[in-house]
């Protein structure tokens, strides 16, 4: 277990991890059909129909 004020080695190895470069992904955005860059990626779970991807910008709950 981790002291106070440390990371846990799970959350070290999720940091350790974490793709920090903003690179084009191979998504298309469900609203405008253009490949989404990875920083404005927003995947939405959709019943029946799986995952769907959007710009951050383009998708807003209704």
């Amino acid at each position: 277990m981790a002291k106070k004020g440390e990371l846990s080695k799970t959350a070290r190895a999720s940091l350790a991890q974490r793709d920090d470069r903003d690179h084009l992904t191979e998504r298309t955005c469900a609203k405008c059909g253009q490949r989404i860059m990875y920083k404005e990626l927003l995947p939405v779970k959709v019943v029946n129909k799986g995952m769907v991807y959007y710009h951050k910008s383009h998708y807003t709950l209704q």
